[in-house]
């Protein structure tokens, strides 16, 4: 596999065991009773979940999935909703920080954020089974490396 897709998939892996962290947190605000040092935990994990680092990373699959579309590959419907799934998080990321300082039950809470992950979750298998050997395959190393030269 290309050494980008390599670093966006090393990516996957770091904000896999981000989530980990944060579902376990929210079983433990869902099941036990949680403090207020639990909620103000949850968005700060969750606030490295929406910071400059995954913009970036964003951005670099943007790159990828734009020069994909320039290919005569087949592109699959899952492909094309990466951008939107993009432009998704950003909103997500919005609301949950609104809910940090809302008076909104702990449930309502937890039922955001276990929507988020479900949401990011099935974002990530998109891309790693899908758009990530599309691009292994139809990409050129000439359009390789004229991503590499926009890389964040």
């Amino acid at each position: 596999m290309n050494v980008l897709l390599n670093e966006l998939h090393a990516y996957h892996h770091e904000v896999a065991g981000k989530i980990n962290r944060i579902k376990a947190l929210l079983k433990k605000l869902k099941y036990e009773s949680a403090s207020g040092d639990d909620c103000k935990l949850l968005f700060k994990m969750l606030e490295s979940l929406h910071g400059e680092t995954e913009q970036h990373h964003h951005e670099n699959e943007e790159l990828i999935r734009r020069a994909l579309l320039t290919t005569e590959a087949p592109i699959h419907p899952r492909v094309k909703d990466i951008e939107r799934d993009h432009e998704a998080f950003g909103r997500i990321a919005g609301q949950l920080k609104m809910l940090e300082d809302s008076t909104q039950e702990t449930s309502a809470i937890v039922a955001a954020v276990d929507n988020f992950i479900m949401k990011y979750y099935n974002h990530m298998e998109a891309e790693e089974n899908i758009f990530f050997p599309m691009a292994d395959k139809w990409l050129s190393d000439i359009q390789w490396n004229e991503i590499k030269c926009h890389w964040h």
